[in-house]
This record gives C-alpha cells, sequence and structure tokens, in this order.
C-alpha cells in the first residue's frame, strides 16, 4: 500500500540522515523540510513564521502529488507536534495512503550535545539559541496512540521497518 512515513524527533536526533537510509532502503521519495527550505530562492513572507507556513504548504503540495501518483514518500521535517503530526495523518488519509510515524528516540542532553559538536564540526546547518530552545521545550514525545515506530540509534532499519 502506498504509505507516507513522517520523520518526528529532536533537533540533531538524525531524521535527515536516517529518513535518507530509509528511503534508499524502500525505494521511495524523500522530502526535506530543510532542503525546500534551501532550495527555494524567495520564500514569500513578512516573519519567520510566513515564511515557515510557505514551506510547509510547498512541502505538503509535494507529498500531496506523489501519493496521488500511488507512490509511497517519506516527509523529513521535526514532527514535533501532535496537531502537526495529525495533519499529515489525514492528509495521507485524504489521499488513500497508509500513515507511519517513525520517532527518533533521543533525550535532551544527547540532542544538545549533538548540536554542540556540530558547531565544532559544521555538519549540519546552523541553528540558533533561540530556535533550538524553542524546538526542546515545544516537542511532543509521540505517544502510543500514534502507534509510531520508536527508532532507538544504533537500531538496524531493515528489521524495524
Amino acid at each position: 500500500m502506498v504509505t507516507l512515513y513522517i520523520m518526528s524527533g529532536l533537533p540533531f536526533s538524525s531524521k535527515s540522515t536516517i529518513s535518507k537510509k530509509i528511503a534508499k532502503i524502500l525505494g521511495i521519495k524523500r522530502i526535506s523540510f530543510d532542503e525546500v527550505w534551501v532550495d527555494t530562492p524567495i520564500i514569500p513572507g513578512n516573519n519567520d513564521v510566513e515564511k515557515w507556513q510557505f514551506i510547509s504548504q510547498k512541502c505538503e503540495d509535494l507529498v500531496i502529488a506523489e501519493l496521488q501518483n500511488n507512490q509511497s514518500v517519506i516527509y523529513d521535517n521535526l514532527g514535533d507536534k501532535l496537531n502537526n503530526r495529525n495533519k499529515m495523518h489525514q492528509l495521507a488519509q485524504k489521499n488513500n495512503a497508509d500513515f507511519k510515524l517513525i520517532y527518533i528516540n533521543i533525550s535532551k542532553e544527547e540532542s544538545k550535545l549533538r548540536r554542540q559538536n556540530n558547531l565544532l564540526l559544521k555538519d549540519h546547518h546552523p541553528v540558533s539559541d533561540t530556535d533550538f530552545n524553542n524546538s526542546l521545550n515545544l516537542f511532543e514525545i509521540p505517544t502510543s496512540s500514534e502507534n509510531p515506530i520508536i527508532y532507538n540509534p544504533g537500531q538496524d532499519l531493515i528489521n524495524l521497518l
């Protein structure tokens, strides 16, 4: 069945790395919020919220296009809040697709450590202190009612999927 996979996890939890591996294993397209943001030369909006909304809608449109072409897709975003995850779940249902939530399980302490390492190594785009702390504080861990696939770092992805 056509499936929409969405990523969920704290900043620096390796969502992008894991989503790339999953896309390769399953042979499906991956849509990344961060990459769409970088690849969009002009983002309309008067503030960060309006720009975020524009990119979110653009990503959702790309996801819908894949689902309507009967193609499974993985959406790489924070998946930080229940209402955002529910919106994507409803989007999948509207397009006759299954929905799977993949939660990358790391602690806030691990997220902070990875961010500190990134400040030195610069493997990841920079995230301001304000944005990072907001993400940590606002993140809603997926509940059992969302039936998440829980990935712990180092776990075998093939058996998990």
